[in-house]
């Protein structure tokens, strides 16, 4: 069954803001001190709130005045161990998320409705130069190194709410795999710069919306992020990302949409005793060429607690 054009830029575009809801967006999770160094055997759990709200831009004159207002919540869990001797780190994200779009579509005022699980994630992180895996002792004692090379792997499963005689849908029914690269210098002990290098591979969707075929090129994406620590229980963070590529195609046809889209942010942290902390972040688009320009604010708490060491 083919689908009309401006019936799939719906469904893409609001994948897209469906993602950016998500503490762990496809395109932009602006994640500033993402190479903090923690001891072997430290777990962490949380809490995110998210809200977004803003326009979409299509180019196309059959879809006019298309906003979205989206929220999401998000659990997740993250463990330290060591992999060759190096600090290593995996986090598991479980959001929902729900929210309403409103667009006039050959002027027919038309609004959607969802809620829903998007696809969970799980990640692999490892700090490869400037730390080491010690457990909570020795890593109060260490010296910390002016530079860190880190890289991750994540993954996407195809676990959220998926229905193929829809549109729209919160799960995108393929897998996703990211391979992260980055790097961080400390000038002074005060600031902290951070550079993300990003890419995400996407199997096919052979069951989107009545039988047809979605494939997706890689994205690739920078970050660039200044932290000023203050003391240790608050820092504050500025960022900016750029996301490029990822041209879809429906049924081998290509669609002419790749991604032209940068990001800017602002996180604050602020430790709760010696175990918990809560985290505000702010973000909003700098250019858009096409595709979701909204401001989205994430709050979070979570909290740490200690394995016992060897």
């Amino acid at each position: 069954m083919r689908i009309s054009r401006y019936k799939y830029f719906l469904f893409t575009i609001v994948y897209c803001c469906l993602s950016i809801v998500n503490t762990n967006s496809f395109a932009q999770d602006l994640e500033p001190r993402f190479l903090s160094s923690v001891p072997l055997k430290t777990n962490y759990s949380g809490i995110v709130y998210g809200y977004s709200s803003g326009d979409i831009l299509l180019n196309s004159q059959e879809i006019e005045g298309l906003n979205a207002k989206l929220n999401s919540v998000a659990v997740f869990y993250g463990h330290s161990f060591k992999i060759l001797n190096k600090p290593a780190k995996y986090d598991v994200v479980l959001p929902y998320a729900f929210g309403k779009l409103n667009a006039l579509v050959s002027q027919v005022d038309t609004t959607a409705y969802k809620n829903g699980f998007i696809d969970p994630s799980i990640r692999v992180s490892v700090i490869l130069i400037g730390d080491q895996a010690l457990n909570l002792k020795e890593f109060a004692q260490r010296d910390v190194k002016k530079f860190k090379l880190g890289a991750a792997f994540k993954v996407k499963a195809p676990l959220g709410r998926y229905d193929e005689t829809k549109l729209i849908n919160l799960g995108a029914n393929r897998w996703a795999f990211q391979l992260k690269v980055a790097a961080s210098y400390q000038p002074t002990k005060k600031i902290i710069l951070e550079l993300h290098i990003d890419s995400w591979f996407f199997t096919e969707n052979s069951s989107f919306y009545n039988g047809n075929k979605l494939t997706q090129k890689p994205f690739f994406t920078t970050q660039l992020h200044m932290a000023y620590l203050f003391n240790p229980k608050f820092w504050i963070s500025g960022s900016i990302g750029q996301v490029a590529l990822g041209e879809t195609s429906i049924n081998g046809i290509e669609q002419d949409n790749n991604q032209e889209n940068s990001r800017y942010g602002f996180t604050a942290s602020y430790k709760i005793g010696k175990l918990g902390s809560f985290k505000f972040a702010l973000t909003n688009g700098l250019y858009t060429g096409s595709g979701a320009n909204f401001t989205t604010t994430l709050l979070g708490y979570s909290f740490v607690w200690f394995g016992k060491s060897e």
